[in-house]
């Protein structure tokens, strides 16, 4: 595991900020980023001015770590959020494998000095639940999904279909509108899912969903890459969807993302990611969002306020969390779909929409809500 400390000091009557790397195999100590990017790993903890405890977390991101320009880099800014408008301190680490979760878990736990440990995929939930039960008085983060029976486990989770659906409908009115320069006359979309878990196959679902909601007819090619962090693979999927008719592909892959980013320029065709950090401006349809930072920041709070408890919290459209972005896009959304969007996405968050979780579930979910079916 990697270590980063930040530490002031003072050399030559000049005070100046260093930055000192340091590398070891000591599991739990983590990446230390303290509010100021000047503090160290203090076991005592800190303390502000009035004598107060500062919230101290720690946080394992995904494998494919810092710098993917997607979910990993997201929950960071959710960090930094907090460090700045909360004055919370965290450190961090960045798995190279599934295999690392579990041992890094439990070396955080073993230093006992965190308000919460977070982890921030379903992939982490098998090692979540197995060191949740051997530190009960340790309290965990679960931020992504869901999971139950545990006294010391808060999840935090967005609406995992509604971070798509409306990506889905722009893409089902999109692709059989010739106002739109890319598409074609397939009526063909595409969504590379990053692997077969619930959470994955229910961004998929809202997808699907959407796009057939308003475009009953819409053909949806599928595949999984299997993993997020593949972007060859996704990159291979994706072109051929392509070259199969799809004119719009859509993923929730972290980084394997870029792979599909890639095929549509190769392909001169629109795609539709989950992090502004990728939008290509003359590709890019739109972005299908999950605001995880106001998560992240949630969670924060919660623990400043001692609201802190055991349960799952989800958070869809009506919250804030989930939506779609057009920041970046060079293409012009014409006004009549932006009103068609708006419309519907004030029936979900008044609860007249209730969108299906699997993929398995689309096609009879259409039949019963879509107005076009």
């Amino acid at each position: 595991m990697k270590k980063k400390l930040f530490a002031l000091v003072a050399m030559l009557l000049t005070l100046c900020m260093v930055l000192t790397a340091c590398g070891g195999n000591n599991a739990g100590s983590g990446n230390n980023t303290a509010a100021d990017n000047s503090g160290s790993n203090n076991a005592g903890g800190t303390t502000d001015e009035g004598g107060a405890d500062t919230v101290r977390f720690a946080v394992i991101f995904g494998v494919g770590g810092l710098g993917d320009q997607g979910y990993n880099d997201e929950v960071n800014e959710g960090c930094q959020m907090a460090v700045e408008q909360l004055g919370v301190e965290y450190d961090y680490s960045e798995p190279t494998d599934i295999s690392d979760f579990e041992t890094m878990l439990r070396g955080y736990a073993d230093d006992g000095i965190y308000d919460t440990i977070m982890v921030i995929s379903s992939e982490m939930v098998d090692a979540l639940t197995m060191v949740a039960a051997d530190y009960p008085d340790q309290k965990f983060t679960c931020i992504d999904s869901s999971v139950e029976g545990f006294d010391n486990i808060h999840c935090l989770t967005a609406s995992h279909p509604e971070q798509h659906f409306l990506s889905g409908v722009l893409a089902g009115l999109a692709t059989q509108d010739d106002r739109f320069a890319l598409s074609n006359a397939d009526n063909t979309l595409g969504f590379c899912i990053a692997m077969d878990t619930p959470t994955s196959n229910a961004q998929a679902a809202g997808f699907l969903a959407g796009a057939k909601y308003i475009n009953p007819d819409v053909e949806i090619l599928t595949s999984y890459i299997g993993g997020y962090n593949d972007p060859s693979t996704a990159k291979e999927l994706a072109t051929t969807m392509y070259e199969r008719g799809a004119d719009i592909v859509s993923t929730n892959s972290g980084s394997s993302a870029l792979g599909v980013f890639n095929a549509a320029e190769e392909q001169d065709k629109y795609v539709i990611g989950t992090s502004l950090a990728m939008v290509d401006g003359d590709h890019s349809l739109c972005t299908s969002m999950k605001y995880v930072q106001q998560m992240v920041l949630a969670e924060c709070q919660a623990l400043l306020d001692g609201t802190w408890g055991a349960r799952t919290d989800v958070y869809g459209i009506k919250d804030g969390v989930c939506d779609y972005s057009l920041e970046g896009v060079n293409t012009e959304i014409p006004q009549d779909i932006i009103d068609q969007l708006d419309e519907i996405k004030a029936l979900i968050s008044e609860g007249t929409l209730v969108l299906p979780t699997e993929i398995d579930a689309v096609d009879a979910w259409v039949a019963e809500n879509s107005p076009a079916a």
